[in-house]
């Protein structure tokens, strides 16, 4: 069944109804909410991430609402158990439609310095930004060329738009999640839309937690237009219309959900 075309309601192009995603990255919050979201709108979830924890929590929860959602812990940096991710979604829930690109890794904390960015740190954030990603749009691909309905999403950071502390290779590697994305985007068209959400300081429920100052600098919300940090379910509606129909002419995109910290830069 192609894209919702011209003429069709705004209920129709949002509508999820019939469609296979995969949310990676799952915790308590941009992932979680996303994955409450889609299934919302009628998607058959499957979460992941390397703990069980939020993931069966957050699969449970979309079943008690009526959704259909699986659990399935994989760890994207290890080639094979994201084979078995997509493999395991598939034969849950038949083709995959959306991937929600949200595992991320590489970011250190301030006092660790510039050389804080071990040979390590660099090879888990390349990989959990650029190789994962570009790796499973890899394995997604058959199915979206086939059906003609793929959105792949990937949440970008301000992070790779301007410097931030000393987390180069996490700075980095979201730089090139962006030139990734862009390439994605032309070789996977039309069948296939990829797209960037590129976020700022983001908690679960927007407070500014002595964690989150700590990791993050406390300034950071100084530098945004609404000043002050955004809520995990302040993604949501860039999601959705990135991951339906009513985004059916979007593709090597970026929407900006970050207080305007880029877009009122200067």
């Amino acid at each position: 069944m192609p894209e919702v075309r011209r003429g069709a309601s705004i209920a129709e192009k949002f509508d999820l109804r019939g469609r296979t995603a995969i949310v990676t990255g799952v915790g308590p919050g941009i992932g979680a909410h996303v994955a409450a979201a889609l299934a919302a709108a009628g998607a058959k979830v499957v979460c992941s991430a390397r703990s069980s924890a939020v993931i069966t929590q957050t699969a449970a929860d979309i079943r008690g609402s009526g959704g259909e959602a699986l659990a399935i812990t994989a760890d994207i940096l290890d080639p094979e158990a994201r084979v078995s991710l997509v493999n395991q979604a598939r034969a849950a829930f038949g083709p995959i439609h959306i991937l929600f690109n949200n595992a991320t890794a590489g970011a250190i904390a301030p006092e660790a310095g510039i050389w804080g960015n071990t040979p390590d740190v660099w090879d888990r954030a390349l990989g959990a930004n650029i190789t994962a990603i570009f790796h499973l749009a890899e394995l997604v691909h058959p199915d979206m060329e086939e059906h003609g309905q793929g959105s792949i999403i990937t949440v970008g950071s301000s992070g790779g738009f301007s410097v931030i502390g000393n987390s180069i290779a996490y700075s980095v590697a979201k730089a090139g999640t962006a030139m990734l994305t862009r390439y994605l985007a032309k070789a996977m068209a039309p069948a296939t839309r990829v797209n960037m959400i590129s976020v700022g300081a983001i908690t679960p429920d927007g407070g500014e937690s002595e964690a989150l100052k700590t990791f993050s600098q406390p300034d950071l919300t100084r530098r945004n237009a609404i000043q002050r940090f955004g809520q995990a379910d302040e993604v949501v509606g860039a999601a959705l219309l990135l991951a339906s129909s009513a985004s059916s002419y979007t593709t090597g995109s970026t929407i900006f959900v970050d207080g305007g910290r880029i877009g009122t830069m200067g």
